[in-house]
């Protein structure tokens, strides 16, 4: 292993050294109001930085979590400067990942009427790393403006015969929307992976992405049956990659009556996690087993590659529970049920 690889590891290790408690969520929890929240992270090792000029009285929630965001997206870039392993085009692929997540909330801003809100909240850190014009796309105020300004882009592409069908009718399936730019995202990380790795490290590489997906599609195979698709219609809107999740699977979990026995069902597959948790919706079920898997794999990897991807996946796992802490606080829910709606 090489100098490089083993700074990689090590400093992903000790970013991952700096991850929220269990104990530090319950005190977040606890928190009564967004100033509150706000002011619990200043305080903390992975946000105090990034929190250092805020005043915690006058931060709203949209500007927080803009911040949070902006840490996240801070580390990645560091590593963008500071990795040249074969881990280094990880970075591109995870502005493409953000990109996506931009053009889906342009698309539910124009579906819902709220397109001034949209470019209040765009990102500004990601402006200048994005390959499109995020600014522009901004503006639009129909599926035909959001199709035009994405005029030349593989989004575009992926996009324009949903956006054309929307502009005639009035309707868009975000859906769709949502599974062909993730696919996209997919592929183009497999490919990656297939340029720049080798032998072992490919395919443990290889493996966790696999075992992502395979749990992004779990969530999707749920989500088709509690609307009443057969699996048929379910393995359609899956992203097209699989470990262990064939056919005969996917069939199987769609018999499942809840979410103990579909828990069950994935357990016999080897996606474990803690018996005695309780899991009040599938999200949580297959984040937890990923969360699981990837703080095992970061421990013990000595992939540098695999080790980045893993903390990838787990400060995405941990912005997001803040963000649910912060959406339960403006909510008034109890300290305890917002608790339980958390990944640990």
């Amino acid at each position: 292993m090489s100098f490089s690889s083993n700074s990689v590891i090590a400093k992903s290790r000790a970013i991952f050294g700096r991850s929220l408690t269990a104990e530090d969520f319950a005190q977040l929890c606890d928190k009564r109001s967004v100033a509150e929240a706000a002011a619990f992270l200043k305080n903390t090792s992975r946000y105090g930085e990034a929190l250092a000029g805020v005043d915690p009285r006058t931060v709203h929630r949209g500007q927080l979590e803009s911040l949070l965001d902006k840490t996240i997206f801070d580390i990645f870039d560091g590593f963008s400067r500071f990795d040249f392993t074969e881990s280094k085009w990880f970075f591109r692929e995870i502005v493409m990942q953000l990109e996506a997540e931009q053009i889906l909330c342009a698309i539910e801003a124009v579906a819902e009427g709220s397109t001034d809100s949209y470019i209040a909240a765009v990102p500004t850190f990601l402006i200048s790393r994005s390959r499109i014009d995020l600014l522009e796309l901004g503006k639009s105020r129909s599926f035909e403006d959001i199709s035009r300004r994405l005029s030349g882009t593989e989004f575009g592409r992926l996009l324009q015969p949903l956006l054309a069908e929307a502009s005639s009718t009035g309707r868009i399936n975000i859906r769709e929307c949502e599974r062909r730019l993730y696919t996209q995202y997919y592929i183009s990380c497999m490919k990656m992976v297939e340029k720049s790795c080798k032998g072992a490290q490919k395919t443990e590489l290889k493996r966790a992405f696999l075992k992502s997906i395979d749990m992004k599609n779990v969530v999707t195979c749920c989500r088709m049956r509690a609307f009443g698709f057969d699996s048929g219609s379910a393995a359609a809107q899956m992203i097209p990659f699989k470990y262990r999740l064939n056919q005969s699977v996917i069939e199987r979990l769609m018999q499942q009556p809840d979410i103990d026995r579909i828990a069950s069902e994935l357990g016999e597959l080897g996606y474990r996690t803690d018996s005695s948790a309780q899991f009040q919706t599938i999200e949580q079920l297959t984040e937890r087993i990923s969360l699981d898997y990837l703080r095992r794999t970061l421990r013990i990897s000595r992939s540098s590659a695999t080790v980045y991807f893993c903390l990838i996946e787990c400060l995405q796992i941990e912005l997001h529970n803040i963000k649910t802490v912060i959406e339960g606080i403006r909510y008034g829910l109890t300290g305890a049920q917002i608790m339980e709606m958390l990944v640990l």
